[in-house]
């Protein structure tokens, strides 16, 4: 019995001691819930917070995006962003006006596009090649792409730019456009216009061309025959008429030279030449050329020249010529008493090159300071009646300033009303710091051409008179001469026997010169012949025309009036 009472107390016991734990496990459990709730209270305070801070953030970011597109789409061009991968990010109003479009867009490529629109694929194949060039180069691509629009064609500059990210790796593309279709339209206006203007100018060329031989042609026999009667036995007042007929002759040459220098200059073809010359003794022909005018009007005629500068320079010395004979014509034409001064000196030398400075001084009429600026201008001269009282086409001073400046050289006036005008200039000149200056000139230009006396000689040339011309300027040196009056009748005699030199007239009726050489020179080929020396004769002053007859086939070419020194260079150079 006692048993069982331990028993029970120690039941009683363990059951106290449940109990105790149950309590303590039943508080610890309300403490726990406890701080869950509150935990949950702070977890929901956070989450709301979060929840504010990511909306508030959202709405920055939303009204960033709305700012920049808004910027963007008021911007006048079309822009448009693309991923890596080519597929739109953003597209602006401008690029697509459509805005469910614009929407369905992001996410997808110009493939994607086209396919929508029903429109070629070309247009997408064409856009990934340039998202490639991108890829390749690294830099920004350009092109145009043409629409057709309302039946209008449309043009618009496209830009591809690429953006970089911190491994400078393309992280996306910027495109844009402009619409240049004003500006194609006013390019491709221009372009026509170009082609019309170039077309003017190659009638122009060609009208002047054949201006120039029509008018040359007759002056040639003219100028010719004045020389050659000039150097025949003649009393001093037949002397004073020839001289006369030259002086004038030269006159008319001289305006036709302008016309045409004019037009070469206008058209971007005139070039300068460096070629070995006698510095000497062209001053010295500009004083042979104006002596008999200025005697005539008694002028005192002088020209002095600076005995440093060397015999022999590099230049273009027929450029140099007419600048003198513009000059000092111009000055002859304003000056009716007194003088007319020209002056060369030599201003530097250093080893192979020299600057000389030239004076062209008269007593004429003179210059109004402000007609002085004006001068130079085409077709102007001082005055309105000037050229009512003196003639002359107001190119010459143009031509004078352009050949000047075009050969690095410069040129200004001094002057006063009624007391003169002085004309100045510089130009650089090469020379040969080893010439001797007593050494004789180029032998091609040797007046000894004993060489020809016997030679066969053929002339093909239409114009009677200048046949004459030429006749009475070889038959001097008497050579056998044949005289023929077109490019058919040359080939006939060329076939038939042989001549050591042939005139080949370029514009002549039936055959002309160009037709003529190239038959004559495939016939050369064909039958094995040694190439026969032909100088083709023409009053075509053309710098292209001498190209033009050189390419085919011509060894050489003589511009009509024919000059005496060219003539024996001519004769010297092929007959020696």
């Amino acid at each position: 019995m006692e048993e069982l009472e331990n028993k029970i107390r120690i039941l009683e016991r363990a059951l106290q001691r449940e109990k105790q734990a149950r309590k303590e496990a039943e508080r610890l459990l309300e403490d726990r819930a406890l701080e869950l709730y509150q935990t949950n209270i702070e977890l929901q305070e956070l989450n709301r917070s979060l929840e504010q801070k990511v909306s508030r953030r959202a709405k920055e970011i939303q009204q960033q995006r709305n700012f920049y597109e808004s910027i963007l789409n008021q911007v006048p061009a079309e822009i448009v962003v693309a991923d890596r991968n080519q597929k739109y990010l953003f597209i602006s109003e401008n690029a697509i006006k459509d805005p469910e479009l614009r929407e369905w867009l992001i996410g997808k490529n110009d493939f994607d596009y086209c396919e929508y629109r029903n429109i070629s694929m070309d247009l997408a194949r064409q856009r990934f090649s340039k998202y490639q060039e991108v890829r390749n180069t690294l830099k920004v691509s350009e092109w145009t792409e043409k629409f057709s629009k309302n039946g209008k064609d449309i043009y618009l500059l496209r830009r591809l730019v690429p953006l970089f990210n911190d491994q400078d790796e393309i992280e996306m593309f910027i495109g844009y456009s402009l619409d240049i279709t004003n500006s194609e339209e006013y390019r491709l206006e221009l372009i026509e216009a170009r082609d019309i203007a170039q077309k003017a100018t190659s009638a122009k060329s060609e009208f002047l061309s054949k201006i120039s031989h029509e008018i040359r042609t007759p002056l040639n026999a003219i100028i010719g025959l004045t020389n050659i009667l000039m150097n025949e036995d003649h009393n001093r007042s037949q002397g004073h008429y020839l001289q006369s007929m030259k002086y004038s002759a030269d006159s008319l040459l001289g305006i036709i030279n302008e016309v045409l220098d004019f037009s070469k200059i206008e058209a971007g073809k005139i070039t300068f030449e460096s070629i070995p010359f006698n510095f000497r003794h062209l001053v010295n022909g500009i004083q042979q050329t104006f002596e008999f005018r200025a005697n005539e009007i008694g002028l005192d005629f002088k020209v002095y020249l600076d005995e440093a500068i060397p015999r022999i320079v590099e230049g273009d010395r027929v450029k140099l010529n007419q600048i003198l004979l513009n000059l000092v014509g111009n000055a002859m034409k304003f000056t009716t008493a007194g003088y007319i001064h020209v002056h060369s000196k030599l201003l530097q030398k250093s080893e192979g090159q020299l600057r000389v400075g030239f004076s062209v001084e008269d007593s004429g009429i003179g210059i109004a300071a402000h007609k002085i600026d004006k001068v130079f201008e085409s077709f102007s001269q001082e005055g309105d009646d000037t050229t009512r009282r003196f003639g002359g086409t107001g190119l010459g001073l143009t031509i004078t300033k352009k050949f000047i400046e075009g050969q690095g050289g410069k040129i200004w006036v001094e002057s006063e009303p009624g007391k003169g005008s002085k004309f100045q200039f510089e130009l650089d000149f090469n020379y040969d710091p080893n010439h001797k200056e007593n050494a004789p000139i180029d032998k091609a230009w040797s007046r000894d051409l004993s060489m020809v006396e016997g030679k066969r000689i053929l002339v093909a040339e239409d114009n009677l008179m200048n046949q004459l011309v030429l006749q009475k300027m070889l038959e001097k040196w008497s050579p056998k001469l044949e005289m023929v009056n077109n490019g058919q009748l040359a080939l006939e005699k060329l076939e038939k026997a042989e001549y050591d030199l042939v005139f080949l007239d370029v514009q002549m009726p039936i055959k002309d010169g160009i037709s003529t050489i190239k038959d004559w020179r495939n016939y050369e080929a064909h039958h094995l012949k040694n190439r026969l020396p032909v100088v083709a004769l023409t009053a075509d002053a053309f710098s292209e025309s001498k190209q033009k007859v050189i390419e085919a086939g011509m060894d050489d070419f003589l511009s009509k009036p024919i000059e005496i020194s060219e003539l024996r260079r001519v004769l010297h150079q092929y007959l020696s």
